[in-house]
């Protein structure tokens, strides 16, 4: 893989060099562009992938042969992708669509089942057609590499597939290419199911087709604590209460999976059984299941992250009135031994200041919520100063950092060019 901004300049220039030199531009073009290619070399968001479109001339047929216009084309390439899509004809179209639903990678010889026939079939393609095209669009915006066994169609660069993807998000009746093409971890980013008020979503699923977001969530990996927190977080602020409703009526073992433990704030699952109290689809029993467990860790950890309002709200007046009573007379006067248990767990790697970060703000929102008891305050301000010693003499302990320098340069200048001329005086010979 390459890192561009690791490339010199002279590395950058002969890579846009040979790209416009070898590709399929015409003489006229590569005459045109010449005198802008220097910048276009040194522009901070040139790639690879833009030499080798502005090499191509199926990339370049709206191209302004001016700085302002390579300037663009370098800046917005997904917005040029896009204009490029638009103009293909609808075979073209229909073949990008089929690697799209088969989530980038269609096995050749190409065989498509019904529900993709169905689909390229919107897009006024066949499969005839689409076989020409794939073949048509080979090199340029496809590729057709031998893997696993065999060969397959797959876009040129991730950004086909990004630009094919917001052409299908703008149309409502090309939904179901989008919903079933776009990768999930996209999905819960760009799509909300019903209207749930989000400014700048890109599609908003309609109830009909809530069966076919759950489709894809089935797919999806959970085990993985990455893909489950994604999960979770669309839950929580993506979806309304008919999506919800559905959801767990199709997974009726989801809220009894949900758990929380300590560092209610860190927590994915707390946010989706705020949500689903909120529409009032969480159950009375996992409702006080959840409440007895906050109560513990209140004090245990001890975490305040209850007292958040979204958390708060799942909570009677008097169960919170509880909990703040439990912290004031359980906590408070044993703040001193879980200084100490927290001392005793530090690990030297940590950061004392970092290490002990939770617990004082733990104690600082307490704080607020007891400012009209005076022992209380007295009680916090003493742990807070004993934590602030602890941690001078936790930082005490820490070794010394070494002074050794692991920066190595690299000389650029020895690479015996000959900087009287450009690189590109011959690009268009």
């Amino acid at each position: 893989m390459i890192h561009v901004e690791q490339l010199t300049k002279e590395e950058r220039e002969q890579i846009l060099y040979n790209h416009i030199r070898l590709g399929t531009q015409l003489k006229e073009f590569k005459t045109h562009i010449k005198p802008f290619l220097p910048e276009v070399a040194t522009h901070k968001h040139f790639s690879p992938e833009i030499a080798r479109r502005l090499g191509n001339k199926i990339f370049t047929k709206k191209l302004i042969h001016s700085r302002d216009g390579l300037d663009h084309f370098v800046i917005r390439p997904l917005e040029l992708l896009c204009e490029i899509i638009r103009t293909l004809d609808a075979e073209s179209k229909s073949a990008l669509a089929l690697i799209f639903m088969r989530a980038g990678t269609l096995t050749s010889p190409v065989e498509m089942t019904k529900d993709e026939q169905q689909a390229v079939t919107l897009l006024g393609g066949s499969v005839g057609g689409i076989r020409n095209a794939l073949n048509s669009l080979n090199e340029s915006l496809l590729i057709h590499p031998f893997q696993s066994g065999g060969y397959v169609w797959r876009y040129k660069h991730p950004t086909i597939r990004d630009a094919f993807a917001m052409l299908v998000a703008e149309d409502t009746e090309l939904m179901d290419i989008y919903l079933t093409g776009t990768p999930i971890e996209k999905l819960f980013r760009e799509v909300s199911c019903g209207d749930v008020g989000i400014e700048g979503v890109k599609v908003i699923v309609p109830t009909s087709r809530f069966k076919a977001v759950m489709k894809r969530i089935e797919a999806l990996d959970i085990k993985n604590e990455d893909n489950e927190r994604q999960l979770h977080w669309f839950l929580a602020h993506r979806c309304n209460r008919e999506f919800l409703s559905k959801y767990i009526k199709r997974y009726p073992q989801f809220v009894s999976s949900l758990v929380v433990w300590s560092y209610l704030y860190a927590i994915s699952e707390i946010d989706v059984i705020a949500r689903l109290h909120e529409f009032g689809l969480l159950p009375e029993q996992k409702r006080f299941e959840v409440v007895t467990t906050i109560r513990e860790l209140a004090v245990e950890t001890p975490d305040s992250g209850f007292l958040k309002k979204d958390i708060s709200d799942m909570f009677t007046p008097s169960e919170l009135s509880d909990i703040l009573e439990h912290v004031r007379l359980t906590l408070l006067p044993d703040l001193n031994n879980h200084i100490e248990n927290w001392r005793f767990n530090y690990r030297s790697d940590d950061d004392p200041e970092l290490y002990f970060d939770e617990l004082k703000s733990a104690l600082k929102d307490y704080r607020n919520e007891f400012e009209e008891f005076k022992d209380a305050l007295i009680q916090i301000d003493t742990a807070l100063a004993d934590i602030d010693v602890v941690i001078e003499e936790l930082q005490h302990e820490l070794p010394e950092d070494c002074d050794g320098d692991d920066y190595y340069g690299r000389d650029s200048t020895s690479s015996g060019r000959d900087f009287s001329r450009s690189i590109f005086d011959d690009v268009d010979l």
